[in-house]
C-alpha cells in the first residue's frame, strides 16, 4: 500500500510538473515571438494565478500588443501540443473524479492518452485553423 501511495504520489508530482514547464516554456517563447518585454512574467501569471492563462490567450487572440513576428517552430508546436492535452487531462479529471488521488491519476493518464492525438491534430498540425474556418470563429 506504502508502494503503491509513493508511486502515485511521484507519477502526480512529475505529472503537474511537466505540465507546469511546457506551458510556462510555451508562454515564454510564444510572448517573446511576438515582442513582449515581458515573457517571463507573462508565464508566471499564466501557470500560477487561475486568470492568467485565459487572459494571456485573449490578448493574443486579439492581437493587442502581441503581434506575432516569427513564424511558429518545431519546438513551439510540441510545448503547446503537451501542455494543452495535459492542461486539457488535469482540468477534466478534476472536475469528473472525487478528490481522491487514486483515481484522479487514474483518469488524468488514461484522458491525457485520449486528448494527446486531438491535440497533436489541433495544435502541433494546424488544423484548429480549419476548424476556426469551418465553424467562422
Amino acid at each position: 500500500m506504502i508502494g503503491e501511495i509513493d508511486a502515485i504520489r511521484t507519477v502526480m508530482i512529475l505529472y503537474y510538473v511537466l505540465m507546469v514547464f511546457s506551458l510556462g516554456l510555451w508562454v515564454i517563447r510564444d510572448a517573446r515571438t511576438r515582442g513582449s518585454k515581458q515573457p517571463y512574467t507573462w508565464a508566471l501569471v499564466s501557470v500560477f494565478t487561475p486568470i492568467g492563462l485565459p487572459y494571456y490567450l485573449y490578448k493574443r487572440y486579439r492581437n493587442v500588443g502581441l503581434e506575432k513576428r516569427e513564424t511558429t517552430r518545431r519546438v513551439d508546436r510540441v510545448l503547446a501540443t503537451w501542455a494543452s492535452a495535459s492542461l486539457g487531462a488535469f482540468l477534466l479529471a478534476a472536475v469528473l473524479t472525487p478528490p481522491d488521488p487514486f483515481s484522479q491519476i487514474r483518469v488524468m493518464l488514461i484522458v491525457f492518452l485520449v486528448f494527446l492525438p486531438g491535440a497533436y491534430l489541433l495544435v502541433y498540425r494546424g488544423k484548429y485553423r480549419m476548424l476556426q474556418q469551418s465553424i467562422q470563429i
